[in-house]
């Protein structure tokens, strides 16, 4: 009888333990009731994704920010994407079409095209968070400030776990465009070819590392937590 009541307290356990966890994803994961406004700088505090993608993120670290402008078409974005990598410094435009809480891509008519990015919830008050999955299960963390609190940055790690991804790479926040190396720039580019060398034998077990978190960690927590509570119950 003792015992039949001993695991009926680790199942009620169990569930409250569950349940804050599944009413934070529930609000987390839904999409924002209001569209933002998307002009002006944003910077890209972290990405969750693949393994694969998590490994390329933290060889590479770059820091990435973007410069949203409005055009003459209705909901219709110029997306300057600024990069630095290791000095390097590179640009891309794109452009995005904004319907509500909804991202796309444009079209030769700027019009929506694709499928689109969705923006979710967030606690932090400057920021957005995007979820992309028309090629790869993207989470993107971007901000108005170049860093951001280690409670907002939390907040977007259980986001990532509410969908299954990885650990968030928090990337680099030096954005000082102003003096950067040529793309044609011989020595530059050994050099940088030296520290993705280097950055590659520093980090050669993340992949695997990810991939056994992004497998093992839950049924593995939960396991132990389990196996520490039945214990204490003797």
């Amino acid at each position: 009888m003792m015992k039949t009541l001993c695991v009926a307290a680790l199942v009620l356990s169990l569930s409250s333990v569950c349940q804050p966890a599944s009413l934070a994803c529930e609000k987390l994961l839904q999409p924002v009731d209001k569209a933002p406004d998307l002009s002006g700088r944003w910077y890209v505090i972290a990405i969750s994704s693949s393994c694969i993608l998590q490994l390329v993120a933290s060889v590479l670290l770059p820091s990435i920010h973007v410069e949203v402008t409005s055009k003459e078409t209705p909901n219709v974005f110029d997306y300057l994407i600024k990069m630095k990598m290791q000095g390097v410094c590179a640009n891309e435009t794109e452009h995005i079409f904004q319907e509500n809480n909804k991202l796309f891509a444009v079209d030769s008519n700027n019009a929506a095209d694709g499928d689109p990015d969705l923006l979710l919830q967030t606690g932090c008050s400057d920021c957005i968070v995007s979820k992309g999955d028309s090629v790869v299960n993207l989470l993107v963390l971007f901000s108005r400030r170049p860093n951001i609190t280690a409670a907002e940055l939390k907040e977007f790690e259980t986001q990532a776990k509410c969908l299954s991804l990885t650990k968030p790479q928090v990337l680099d926040s030096d954005h000082d465009f102003t003096n950067c190396l040529s793309e044609e720039d011989e020595e530059a580019g050994v050099s940088f070819l030296r520290s993705i060398q280097q950055r590659l034998n520093d980090n050669y077990a993340i992949t695997l590392k990810c991939i056994a978190e992004s497998s093992l960690y839950y049924p593995k927590a939960a396991f132990e937590w389990a196996q520490e509570t039945w214990a204490s119950l003797w």
